[in-house]
């Protein structure tokens, strides 16, 4: 799939721009705050109907407007067919709602209009994810499986209203009786061992096809001698190998049942996919506490590249590379390293920078330049 050309109306900071695509390489560069990033977000939210910045829909809409469009002229040259991807969002006096459509026809579920424009996706926030929160490698090992899976969402929207529902049984006092309490609470453990086993299965096995492809791409970046090591760390003890979803979905169970009484007493659900981590380490400890930050850096690198090359394996083509100023958190070496490897293995990219100074593509690659200036664009 080749994206052509981004409109965007009414969109943040944005009134109205028409952002033409490169075959290869998009550099949109500019000042902070000048809406760079907007237009990331807005291919990021063509492809999975959601933003990777915020939760709250309302932001998207232009100050003082209640309605905004995103729209993705893209060509298929399998089909030899283009189609146009549009993502509405309109507000109300009582909600503000996202609706798809491609070419003219409203698409009616959210998981049929994901996926189609395959993306993936790369921020400075990566960059520091192996030192954050299990929450931000958990949403950034997600990120890796919405662009693969489009009931990867709905499973994680559907898990997460799940535990919210059972916290507050947990929570409950002097409503319910004790029994009605239990009875509710094997209904959620139910679902939660179901949809939690679902989540698990997926990110342990992209976990483990990404692997080999990370300790090759980091060797490639850094140089051999550290030792790393990328795992899926989970409360669920299982032995070698990935096992089947019902015994994932089993365990899950047994565990939720038996901590229910801690569970009561904390008001919270101890068990399950929300509690797990994506896990970095070097010479066999964590990354965070033991790899410089060059090195931290080098293995978040290493694994977006590997990502970038399973998915292309998988799906026959490149997807769509999304790079919201990347370049400018690297040193110069693997800034380098970084464009060399896009120019080998990606296929189509579109980059924000600060300075087009820091994009340093091989001589002769095919690259469109724009400038955004206070949500505006200019070539």
């Amino acid at each position: 799939m080749e994206l052509r050309e981004l409109k965007l109306a009414q969109y943040r900071n944005i009134a109205e721009a028409t952002l033409p695509l490169d075959v290869r390489f998009t550099v949109i560069w500019g000042e902070n705050g000048a809406g760079k990033t907007n237009l990331i977000e807005a291919i990021y939210l063509i492809s999975t109907f959601r933003s990777f910045r915020t939760n709250d829909q309302r932001v998207l809409l232009r100050a003082g407007h209640r309605e905004a469009l995103t729209s993705l002229t893209a060509f298929d040259p399998s089909l030899g067919l283009s189609s146009t991807f549009e993502v509405r969002i309109a507000q109300n006096d009582r909600s503000t709602r996202k609706t798809g459509s491609v070419d003219g026809k409203r698409v009616a579920a959210a998981k049929d209009f994901y996926g189609r424009v395959r993306a993936i996706l790369f921020t400075p926030e990566d960059l520091g994810m192996l030192r954050g929160s299990p929450s931000g490698r958990r949403q950034f090992l997600d990120r890796v499986i919405f662009a693969q899976d489009r009931a990867h969402i709905g499973d994680i929207q559907d898990y997460e209203k799940t535990v919210r529902s059972r916290n507050k049984i947990l929570k409950s006092e002097g409503g319910a009786g004790a029994a009605q309490q239990a009875a509710l609470l094997d209904s959620y453990d139910e679902g939660i061992s179901a949809l939690g086993a679902r989540i698990w299965c997926r990110r342990a096995a992209v976990v483990d096809a990404i692997r080999p492809g990370f300790l090759r791409a980091f060797e490639e970046i850094h140089g051999p001698g550290l030792a790393p090591a990328l795992d899926y760390a989970s409360g669920v003890q299982l032995g070698e190998g990935l096992p089947a979803r019902a015994e994932v979905q089993r365990l899950y169970l047994e565990q939720l049942q038996a901590k229910r009484g801690q569970d009561l007493a904390r008001g919270a659900t101890s068990v399950g996919p929300h509690r797990d981590d994506l896990q970095f380490t070097v010479f066999q400890s964590p990354a965070a506490d033991f790899a410089s930050q060059g090195q931290a850096r080098a293995l978040v690198l290493a694994f977006k590249i590997a990502e970038l090359r399973l998915t292309r394996a998988r799906i026959g083509y490149a997807p769509i590379l999304l790079l919201d100023d990347v370049s400018s958190e690297l040193d110069p070496s693997r800034n380098a390293k970084l464009f060399d490897m896009l120019w080998a293995d990606a296929g189509q990219c579109v980059l924000t920078t600060t300075s087009p100074d820091f994009i340093r593509l091989a001589e002769g690659a095919s690259r469109r330049t724009v400038e955004v200036v206070g949500g505006s664009l200019s070539t």
